[in-house]
Order: structure tokens, then sequence, then C-alpha cells
């Protein structure tokens, strides 16, 4: 048989092979991230690189990039491969870790692989509550995502987009009420107390500066002309550049938390309004899967904290035109604010200092297991009944642990109601 007869014999099966090189290289097209030195940053698809240039495609178009004038190269992971990498550091007995993992798959929006995550981990520890409720939560996000004709984002959508430095706003007082726009479901709305109203935006990005642990090298950004102005009113401050080549370096060379951490050394309040911070960090992440498990079917129903005749405090637990955001944080700042006195002695909602002391967690024991039980409220049961055995509860006690101690003074205007709780007849047997 001839080569020129052999070719055309096997052209089909080599075009079908080349199809699938192309297009195999089309999914694993790598994606990557240039911080340049005059602090630009570009992201796009990496075509090649060597030692002297690097090459991106950016909208469709090659452009090339001097090595010396990169200051960092990064990779973007898209979902799909950092749960690859975070899965397989994990053992398959390791519960925390793996329900974190598919909360973080849920925050993603990757509902798909959150899905097989949580029905493996109910596989493997049925006796743990908390699976099958965000299991059921999952699903129905699913189910909404695919009647409107969404995809799942978990093969597609870069981890790290693209930040935006916009403007530090100035922080505010408490914002008004919000008013449901004529597109938006008329479900009722419980009665908010006089003067409890959700954080603003500018309120919670303090909140995140103030809980942001720099260990983990969070993304933070800052306005240039802010930083600028840092330099020259802390000037001659330890730790604070004098020569041009450090003010050169602080403003060009460190990373954002970098700067953060030596406003915090020099105790520069007046700037951390100013610093953005893109993601929440380890301990809001941690909150707001407390916040979907443990405070909104429990703390913040109807029956208790989050319904018309709620007494000490109240939680929202929804809010026409509000963000997911402005609940979570909201409820984090109240719940970090309130406090109650027996005996003389005063407890906190969330006790940084002693965990155990905590109301969040005296509350949901049983009253012989308590030395402060929740006032009786009908229908309310124990939610510890294993008492400090309770894998919930020791949940919650190494969150509360977890935060930064003493509590920081936020320095925000926002009233928080504390006045006595509605104590409802406790039941008698046969009531």
């Amino acid at each position: 048989m001839g080569l020129r007869q052999m070719f055309n014999r096997h052209l089909p099966l080599w075009a079908t092979c080349l199809m699938l090189v192309t297009a195999t290289s089309s999914v694993m097209a790598t994606q990557v991230q240039l911080t340049l030195k005059n602090g630009k940053v570009i992201s796009g698809e990496l075509v090649s690189q060597n030692s002297t240039t690097v090459i991106l495609k950016v909208v469709g178009i090659e452009t090339r990039y001097d090595r010396n004038t990169i200051d960092k190269f990064e990779e973007i992971l898209t979902p799909t491969q950092e749960y690859e990498n975070r899965r397989a550091k994990l053992k398959d007995d390791d519960l925390e870790g793996r329900y974190k993992l598919a909360s973080w798959l849920y925050e993603e929006e990757a509902y798909n692989q959150a899905e097989k995550e949580l029905i493996s981990l109910n596989k493997d520890f049925p006796q743990d509550t908390r699976v099958p409720l965000l299991l059921k939560i999952v699903r129905s996000k699913r189910r909404l995502k695919t009647d409107s004709g969404s995809n799942d984002r978990v093969v597609t959508t870069p981890t790290r987009p693209k930040t935006v430095v916009t403007p530090a706003p100035k922080i505010t007082t408490n914002n008004p009420p919000t008013k449901p726009s004529n597109n938006e479901p008329a479900y009722a709305t419980p009665l908010v107390p006089e003067g409890t109203e959700l954080l603003t935006q500018e309120q919670i990005d303090v909140l995140k500066v103030y809980e942001v642990n720099l260990n983990y090298r969070p993304r933070v950004v800052f306005k240039r002309s802010d930083l600028e102005e840092f330099l020259t009113k802390y000037v001659g401050k330890e730790n604070i550049p004098s020569t041009r080549s450090q003010r050169d370096r602080f403003l060009n060379r460190l990373e954002g938390y970098q700067q953060l951490d030596i406003m915090f050394k020099v105790k520069a309040r007046e700037f951390y309004s100013k610093a953005q911070i893109p993601k929440d960090p380890e301990v809001f992440k941690e909150f707001k899967t407390l916040h979907r498990t443990y405070i909104l079917n429990r703390c913040a129903t109807s029956e208790c904290h989050g319904g018309d005749e709620a007494r000490g405090i109240f939680l929202f637990n929804r809010r026409p035109g509000a963000t997911p955001d402005q609940i979570v944080y909201t409820n984090f700042y109240i719940l970090n604010n309130y406090s109650a006195t027996k005996d003389g002695q005063q407890y906190d909602m969330i006790d940084r200092a002693s965990p155990e002391r905590s109301l969040l967690l005296q509350f949901g024991m049983m009253s012989q297991d308590t030395v402060f039980p929740h006032p009786p409220v009908r229908g309310l049961k124990p939610a510890f009944l294993r008492g400090a055995e309770d894998r919930q509860y020791n949940t919650i006690r190494r969150w509360i642990q977890s935060l930064f101690s003493p509590t920081p003074d936020y320095g925000i205007d926002y009233k928080v109601s504390n006045t006595t709780p509605v104590i409802q007849p406790a039941i008698t047997p046969g009531q």
C-alpha cells in the first residue's frame, strides 16, 4: 500500500485525533494573572513563556510582556481544580474539613459538585444533622439555577476574578429602612424594632478589616492616593518608610495585606476603612455556614428573635432589598454586642475570652447542663442534647475560639436593641 493510499485511508482517524487534541487544549488552557511593577493587574490565557517574556491572550489578542516589568505571576485555578486540590489533602474521615469544603462549593455556586460531596458525606456520617440540611439547600439552589437556564460554575469560572479598585467610602450611620420595589415578592416581613437596621456596605467593610487574619495573606486593595496620604501623615513613625526607595517599595512592591499590617502597627485607625477586602475573612466564611445551619434555624425564627414580638435582640432572617451579606454581617454584629446579666454576672452572647461562657452555647444546652438557660419559649428545645460533647456545640465553640480577643472596637455607629426577652410560660406535661 502506497503512502498516499495509507494517508487517505486513515485520514478520518487522524482528523478525529486532531480535533480531540485541539478541544483538550482549549479546555485545559491555563488562565494566569500578572501583577506588573506599576501596579496594573492583567488576566488572560497563557500562550507561552520563557526566561525573558510572557505572552498572554487577553480578550482574544496576544500580548507580550517583558519579565522585567512583572512583579507577580499567578496561575488562576478553576473551582474544579481548587476543589480537587483541597479534597486531595483531606482524609475521608475528616468530617469538619469535608463539610467546610462542601460549604465552600455552595458559596462558589458549584451546586453539582457540592451535591456529590454532600451525598458522599451523608453516607459516611449519617448521624450529622448539618449535612442533609445543607444538601437540601444545595438541591433547591441547583433546581432554581437549572430552571433559570444558568449553568453550574464549577468548570469555567476562575476562583479569583480580577479585582476592581473602588474608592473606599466614608463610614456612615445607619441606613434608612429598605422599601421593597414593585418587582420584589410581597412576602410578610417581621416588624423591625426601632433603631434596629441593617449594616451599610461601608460598615461591613470595616468589620472585614478588623476581623481579617493577615496570616492567610488575604487580598487587600487600597487606592494609591490613600497610601500616599498615609505615608505623609505618619512619616517619622516606627515602621514607616522615610527614604524615596523605601516609599517606592511600600507603594509598588508590598502586597495589600502587608500595607494593612503596617497601618495596624501604627494604629492608623482612620485609614482602616479605606481598605477593600473583596472576599470574606476566614472567620466570616465559617460564620456564614453557622448562620445558615444554626442561627437562622434556631435563633432568628419567627417564634424567637426573628418575629414581630422579638425581645432582647432582633435578628434578621429576611428583608426585601437586602443583600445576603447585609443579613449575615448585621446578625453577627448584633450577636457580638449582646450581653445579659444573671446573679450579678455578665454573660456575652459571644465570649471570646471564655467561649464556653458564651450565651450562644449556654442557650442551646439542656437546663441541667447550663449556668444560664434560655428563657422558656414555647416550642423551643435544647440544641445540644449531648452537652459539651455535642458535635455542633464544639463547632460553634471552635469558631468563637478562632475570633480575635479582646473584641475589637469597630468604631461603628450602630444601635443594638438590648431589652428584656419575652418569657412565655413553660409547657407542662399534657398541655
